[in-house]
């Protein structure tokens, strides 16, 4: 095998395995997987695609103008198909927008990733390939192949991608191989086979990526305020980045109380930073987030016991309700209710979550609300201190009624996610411990109940260590630590009940104080973020349960109170129930009203998603154009660097390549002077003039002039125009 052909091999081999990785890290950054086999084709097929096609411009150009001419006769003859295609890609791009901006989905938003997901993994594939491909093998430029990866990565991560710090491991071990192995081929090594140059540089990298992975990360970075304000002010989208690490102190994020689902453990230290003011008669739970899902986050993919356990949601759909529409109840007509209000003021904090106690019924404003969990959503990050009304139902709850309600009314796919957990990598003891300590009760209230006991007996604590990598959360707490604080409690009982057959999930938000200040107002703090517990009974739906010791347990019966906050001028349609038999048919009307309303669901506008689309295309683009020019600007500094008798190699090998591309490839077994004869027979008579100054300069020892340098660029810029032509 020819050097050459060795030299091509490799570089399509390094640029196939550089583009899966950042492929892997990419799909990995997605909410659904693919097939590896299907990645890894797609990637060897483009990467030898792209490397033919980039190497022929005028191939290029053949193809755009074959693609326009098709384009016309498309729209001449086949406009519906056009009119398809359009829409299909417009489609995608809404899609798209949503979908990576984790912003509201809309109803069947689910339905909408199954149809685009095969045609994102194509698009993402074809991007990843093209770049690496130009930079790896058409520039080959090791600097460029490095940095731009390394900043893929690095933005992938902080924007919650754990796998990416493995692959970026793996990305700049594979660049350091490329690295070396361009440096064999460029000084044409003969002192060691090209299998031990490979081991040697595969040792020699990995053990630096090892070191690198085996390092502590838990160190603070040394913070710089002056510069951080200045950056967090210049792009302030970046406060939102891995926990709002960016966030200063005048502001908080929605990360005050989701931090105890996406990185549940380890120590944390509350804050009495005001957040928000609440006008309400009672002191209740402001539920935030509602997730249903408990897994685990790797942390390297390739390692099966390095993992942290977090909560996340396995699907958001969406509604849009206007101020005027109503959330209709999901317990049922025999459950009577009073009707109260409550007016939360944000101070200093930015998000687009709405709180309110269960069971929300209609807010001031127009929002959206998650048709499973009831999350509420404005539709644009709150903070500016404009307050919002909430209306919400607090049902009756009797104790005696409770004992014998089931949960045999939720069904389906509903009953399965909220009873789903992770039974591979859960150790068995935690069901057996579920099992031993609700096997005697014959109630699900009392089963509940049981749990939840258990629970309270543990100590709370704030300062506990970060869970082990190699342990599962649940069972780390239950049998070793042993303490902990309301993320511990929560996770815990939710899964336990899930092992025995119980629905239940985790909720996030806040605990209001137990009384108001002077002022008649609830002021609430970073400190009072709290995790807990919600059940499924029949007909009276989801009930909150209060596993963390430091918070009073939640007692039954819970009656209505003689004092509430409804407002008949306002909502005439609804009346406070006093257990007549009309409290069934307000119910009624009140299901019959969101039937009415439902029908009326609409997407959100895509103006301001569309315009962050083209900033981020704009961004794009001005950032592969600097990275194309800083590459010339490169590449042009060390040619004049050069001295001459380097040009002079440097020229004639590019000139030998121009002459290729005309069918005048230099043979292997030719000398200078066999091959300038083949090129002056072809009618190229100033190559004996080429020949001569490369012989002097390589063979005879000679410095050539910068005559005989202005000489060579000629006879390029000659190559050159002859070449544009054909």
């Amino acid at each position: 095998m020819s050097k050459e052909l060795k030299k091509s091999l490799h570089e399509h081999i390094m640029t196939i395995a550089l583009s899966l990785v950042v492929i892997l890290s990419a799909v990995g950054g997605f909410r659904f997987a693919y097939p590896f086999y299907y990645l890894l084709l797609l990637d060897i097929a483009l990467v030898i695609f792209f490397a033919f096609l980039l190497k022929r411009p005028q191939l290029i150009i053949f193809l755009l103008t074959g693609l326009l001419l098709i384009d016309v006769i498309v729209f001449i003859k086949y406009r519906s198909l056009l009119v398809n295609i359009v829409s299909y890609i417009d489609g995608f791009i809404k899609w798209a927008d949503i979908y990576m901006n984790y912003t509201i989905s809309p109803p069947g938003f689910d339905l909408l990733t199954e149809k685009y997901r095969f045609f994102m993994i194509i698009i993402t594939v074809v991007i990843v390939t093209l770049i690496i491909t130009l930079l790896n093998i058409i520039m080959r430029s090791w600097f460029l192949t490095l940095f731009s990866g390394i900043l893929f990565f690095v933005v992938q991560w902080y924007n919650y991608v754990d796998a990416a710090y493995f692959y970026m491991t793996v990305y700049i071990t594979l660049c350091f191989i490329d690295i070396g192995m361009k440096n064999y081929f460029k000084k044409g090594s003969a002192k060691a086979p090209i299998a031990v140059f490979l081991i040697v540089a595969i040792f020699l990298s990995s053990i630096t990526s090892i070191s690198a992975q085996l390092m502590p990360k838990n160190f603070k970075p040394i913070k710089w305020e002056t510069l951080n304000n200045w950056f967090y002010d210049t792009f302030p989208f970046t406060r939102d980045w891995r926990n709002g690490e960016g966030t200063n102190d005048d502001w908080f994020g929605e990360t005050v109380f989701t931090t105890f689902a996406n990185e549940l453990g380890g120590n944390v230290k509350p804050s009495n930073f005001l957040i928000m003011e609440v006008e309400a008669d009672e002191s209740t739970y402001l539920r935030g987030m509602v997730y249903d899902t408990y897994t685990y986050s790797s942390k390297s993919p390739l390692i099966y016991d390095n993992f942290s356990s977090r909560w996340e949601n396995s699907r958001q759909q969406y509604m849009y309700v206007e101020s005027s529409d109503k959330i209709p109840p999901t317990f049922s007509n025999n459950v009577n209710f009073e009707v109260k209000t409550i007016t939360i003021i944000p101070l200093k904090i930015k998000s687009d979550f709405l709180f309110s106690p269960w069971q929300p019924y209609k807010l001031s404003y127009d929002f959206y609300y998650e048709v499973d969990n009831l999350n509420l959503r404005a539709k644009t990050s709150h903070g500016t201190g404009e307050p919002y009304v909430v209306t919400y139902l607090k049902p009756q709850i009797d104790l005696n009624s409770l004992r014998q309600k089931g949960n045999e009314t939720l069904k389906g796919e509903e009953r399965r996610r909220y009873l789903s957990y992770p039974a591979t990598l859960l150790p068995e003891r935690v069901k057996d411990l579920a099992y031993s300590i609700t096997k005697d009760k014959k109630t699900l209230y009392d089963k509940v109940k049981a749990v939840e006991e258990y629970l309270r007996q543990y100590p709370y604590s704030l300062d506990v260590p970060p869970t082990p990598s190699d342990r599962d959360f649940v069972d780390y707490f239950l049998f070793d630590l042993k303490k902990g604080y309301c993320s511990y409690y929560a996770t815990a009982m939710v899964i336990m009940l899930r092992t025995i057959g119980i629905p239940a999930r985790y909720v996030v938000g806040f605990r209001m104080p137990s009384a108001p200040s002077s002022d008649g107002k609830y002021r609430i703090t970073a400190a009072n973020a709290h995790a807990w517990v919600e059940v499924y009974f029949d007909d009276y739906g989801w009930i909150t349960f209060e596993p963390t010791p430091n918070y009073p347990s939640l007692e039954f019966p819970m009656s209505l109170s003689n004092n509430n906050h409804l407002n008949l001028e306002n909502d005439m349609e609804l009346q406070p129930d006093n257990g007549s038999k009309d409290s069934h048919s307000t119910v009624d009307k009140l299901q019959q009203s969101d039937n009415t309303k439902t029908t009326s669901q609409e997407i959100a506008s895509f103006s301001d998603n569309r315009f962050n689309i083209l900033r981020f295309g704009l961004i794009l683009i001005v950032t592969l154009v600097t990275i194309i020019s800083l590459y010339w600007w490169d590449r042009k500094k060390k040619i004049n660097n050069l001295d001459n008798k380097f040009l002079t190699i440097y020229y004639y090998e590019k000139i030998v390549k121009y002459l290729a591309k005309k069918g005048l490839k230099m043979l292997d077994t030719e000398t200078p002077l066999e091959y300038q004869k083949r090129v002056l027979g072809n009618g190229y008579i100033g190559f004996s003039e080429v020949t001569r100054i490369y012989n002097e300069t390589v063979y005879g020892g000679k410095t050539p002039s910068q005559e005989d340098i202005r000489y060579l660029k000629e006879f390029i810029k000659g190559l050159k125009k002859e070449t544009s032509y054909i």
